[in-house]
């Protein structure tokens, strides 16, 4: 092996490790906020069902949490910078991460069909009973 082949690794390894420290904050923000509903809806003796509203609000608490991820890690070199640190991302790695990028934008996408669909339903339901 090598120089090259050894730096070029150490700097993946850091553009990962600096993934890792990024993405467990933005994971336990959602969790804190999803924690801080459930609370709510408690405190209030609010009972959670299994509709279609949740599952789209479930669908984009996990796609704003892809997307802040994929964008965390697209801008990993940027945040090393500011601290001093030299990193690149590796062609693989870019990929890796505008994957994450696009399926936290997809589920975004697909909550907010979701919701929608719900309100025309309940719309139809309401239209339904007027008859």
């Amino acid at each position: 092996m090598n120089g090259d082949n050894i730096e070029d690794e150490i700097l993946t390894d850091i553009a990962i490790q600096l993934l890792v420290l990024e993405g467990v904050p933005f994971l336990a923000f959602v969790y804190y906020l999803l924690h801080k509903k459930q609370m709510y809806l408690l405190e209030k003796g609010i009972e959670e069902k299994d509709d279609k509203k949740i599952r789209s609000e479930r669908r984009t608490i996990n796609g704003l949490f892809l997307t802040l991820a994929g964008a965390s890690m697209i801008l990993a070199p940027n945040f090393a910078a500011l601290a001093g640190i030299e990193a690149h991302l590796s062609f693989e790695l870019l990929l890796a991460n505008l994957v994450v990028l696009c399926a936290g934008t997809a589920m975004i996408i697909g909550g907010e069909l979701i919701k929608y669909k719900a309100s025309l339903a309940k719309d139809r339901d309401g239209l339904v009973e007027l008859k």
